[in-house]
């Protein structure tokens, strides 16, 4: 393979989800073979200490790297290298998996990867069209007494999580909410994609950082963190378990596979993290849907038909993801 076509197949791959959209995946080709790896110092600390996040979002640049390769007419046959924890072979860099190229043909979803977005905002009322849904590591939530439970659900885990001061820290280091921030375009969380109107934009610093003790105190913290109106305009809550003992790479490919099969049916679609990262919310939730109780609950996302235009992709440069 040419760095030329790696480039080509990174800029389609890149476009793969990522936690807070930090993206610390990075590509290179080493002996014929690409190699991708995940950047230490693109990780969460706070929120995510064990590093599982981090592996998710690298699994599912390695699944979209696949795809990508596919629209070349090739096959990528990946080997997942992400147990070894090695981070001496790539300087710097963890490894996480290593793809052998060969001929090809292009693959299903492929096409989907540059029209799949994140949505905050409401969706349309429509009923859902499932038809061609294949998942069998998600269980999809309909009725309005389950969804209104969990809506209300996310608003308490949201708001426990927020209490701590770390949490607020980083969460806020990956906001781009000022339209002119330097990385806005790049990575993080622009206002756009929260959804966010300037004057907003502007007291969100503010809020959850000097001014969220006194706010808390005064009852009014909570209504900062909650969107369960806003939940409930979406027609399909997605829980999305697989096997705990799995790589998060291995979780983090098919997790892709999930955002385009929804997106291949004309939905988007809103992570509501903080139910799968609280212990009990993730318990709760796993006793009322009767969750395997060897899987782990990774991810609840509400779909829905978005109602209005997707918000601008920030995706880092290829100068910064290829060395």
């Amino acid at each position: 393979m040419e760095h030329e076509t790696l480039g080509q197949v990174v800029a389609r791959a890149r476009l793969a989800p990522s936690v807070h959209n930090v993206q610390p995946a990075r590509w290179r080709l080493a002996g014929g073979q690409i190699e991708i790896g995940c950047d230490p110092a693109l990780t969460l600390a706070v929120a995510d200490p064990e590093g599982f996040s981090a592996g998710l979002s690298c699994g599912a640049a390695v699944e979209a790297t696949v795809l990508a390769l596919s629209a070349f007419d090739l096959a990528g046959d990946v080997t997942n290298l992400w147990p070894e924890n090695d981070c001496e072979t790539w300087q710097g860099v963890r490894l996480v998996a290593r793809i052998a190229v060969s001929d090809g043909k292009p693959l299903p979803l492929v096409d989907q990867l540059e029209r799949r977005f994140t949505w905050r905002g409401p969706f349309a009322g429509d009923t859902p069209q499932l038809y061609g849904w294949t998942r069998k590591d998600t269980q999809l939530v309909m009725d309005v007494p389950t969804r209104d439970w969990l809506a209300d659900l996310n608003d308490r885990a949201s708001f426990e999580i927020m209490q701590g001061s770390p949490f607020r820290r980083e969460l806020l280091s990956w906001m781009r909410l000022r339209d002119g921030h330097p990385r806005a375009a790049y990575d993080g969380l622009s206002r756009q994609a929260l959804g966010m109107g300037r004057a907003q934009a502007h007291l969100v610093p503010l809020a959850l950082g000097p001014l969220w003790p006194v706010m808390n105190t005064l009852g009014r913290a909570r209504g900062l963190t909650a969107e369960a109106e806003m939940t409930r305009t979406a027609p399909v809550i997605a829980c999305f378990h697989r096997p705990a003992a799995e790589s998060p790479v291995e979780t983090g490919r098919a997790y892709l596979r999930l955002c385009l099969e929804a997106t291949h049916l004309g939905f988007a679609g809103w992570p509501m993290a903080a139910l799968s990262d609280h212990p009990v919310t993730r318990e709760e939730i796993g006793e009322r849907l009767a969750i395997d109780p060897d899987d782990r609950l990774v991810q609840v996302i509400r779909f829905g038909v978005p109602m209005g235009d997707p918000p601008p992709r920030a995706r880092r440069p290829l100068s910064e993801l290829i060395p």
